[in-house]
């Protein structure tokens, strides 16, 4: 009696007769046929999804088609359109710049370095912190290092300005007690990279730390307590149980911060930058700002940009294809 009725459970009804069918045909018969059916049964979350749809194709999707400035000579009384094709001329004008690896090593040493630099601190500090006892104190340095991801780049760099300053920088000062010459870092060439790294990693590590002290949260308490009674110390608690409990969200991190890896910013490099130290701070965003927006040559900077993006998505999928195959997780 029980098998007969699976069997009717597993049937459908077509001209008053009971085909028999499969429990995955039914699954995917419902499937192929339900989908506009459920998409009406839940439209209140298709409804609070639309604004940020829309947002995303106004202001991140219609613009794309302005890359094919890219391929033209742009002229303002021709429009976009009516501007004349030139095909590849601008991307060989970019590639025989003389200074275009310049440009390259510059992006490279600022934005790839500075990734492999910056990457493990954050998990140090949210680590320190998740093992720390005393609760105010934790609270305080968690505070003082979020700070000053609040502050905007302008009042970053001022603030190293003041502390850098050849007459009364406090650096300046350290070295003229050990009988050292004032140096005047904002202008040579070697020091552009500390600057950028320093002021950076000062920004932003309580910032990206929330987010592995988020994921450390989530371990599981039983392991640990486990750990614990067999005699682990911390460090191996931190080696064998944290760390590899926190792997997931490190590796997708990584993924992302690889992927923008040459879009450096050319806002906080500007602020940087003058005539003294320009061998070291041109890099292929102030380079894109000085040649679009202040020589206005729109074509030529959308070719420069484009190559940029270019990298970005080859470093992306390559490092994600690495990260499916090396430890199963990715992106897609």
């Amino acid at each position: 009696m029980i098998a007969e009725m699976l069997k009717l459970l597993c049937a459908r009804k077509v001209n008053g007769f009971y085909m028999k069918t499969s429990v995955k045909q039914e699954a995917s018969l419902n499937g192929k046929k339900s989908v506009w059916v459920r998409m009406a049964s839940n439209w209140q979350l298709y409804v609070f999804l639309a604004p940020a749809m829309i947002l995303l194709l106004i202001f991140s999707y219609f613009p794309m088609y302005g890359i094919i400035l890219a391929f033209k000579e742009y002229l303002p009384s021709l429009g976009i359109m009516g501007s004349p094709w030139v095909g590849f001329d601008h991307f060989e004008r970019f590639f025989n710049l003389p200074k275009f690896w310049t440009y390259i090593w510059n992006t490279v040493k600022v934005s790839a370095l500075i990734t492999i630099i910056d990457f493990p601190f954050p998990i140090i500090l949210a680590l320190m912190l998740h093992h720390a006892n005393c609760r105010w104190y934790k609270k305080m340095v968690q505070n003082f290092t979020y700070l000053p991801y609040m502050l905007s780049l302008v009042i970053i760099i001022n603030i190293a300005q003041v502390f850098c300053s050849p007459t009364g920088g406090v650096f300046n000062i350290i070295r003229g007690w050990f009988g050292g010459a004032p140096i005047n870092f904002f202008g040579e060439d070697k020091y552009v990279f500390e600057i950028y790294w320093l002021t950076g990693l000062w920004q932003t590590l309580g910032y990206s730390a929330v987010i592995y002290m988020a994921a450390l949260s989530g371990v599981d308490q039983e392991q640990l307590e486990a750990a614990r009674i067999d005699g682990a110390n911390q460090l191996r608690i931190i080696w064998s149980i944290e760390l590899p409990a926190i792997s997931n969200t490190v590796i997708i991190l990584l993924i992302l911060t690889v992927g923008r890896i040459f879009s450096v910013g050319a806002d906080k490099m500007l602020l940087i930058q003058n005539s003294a130290n320009l061998g070291a701070s041109e890099i292929l965003s102030t380079y894109v700002y000085k040649v679009g927006i202040l020589d206005a040559q729109f074509g030529f900077s959308t070719a420069v940009n484009l190559f940029n993006t270019l990298v970005n998505i080859i470093c992306l999928l390559l490092v994600n294809w690495v990260s499916s195959k090396v430890s199963e997780t990715s992106l897609f």
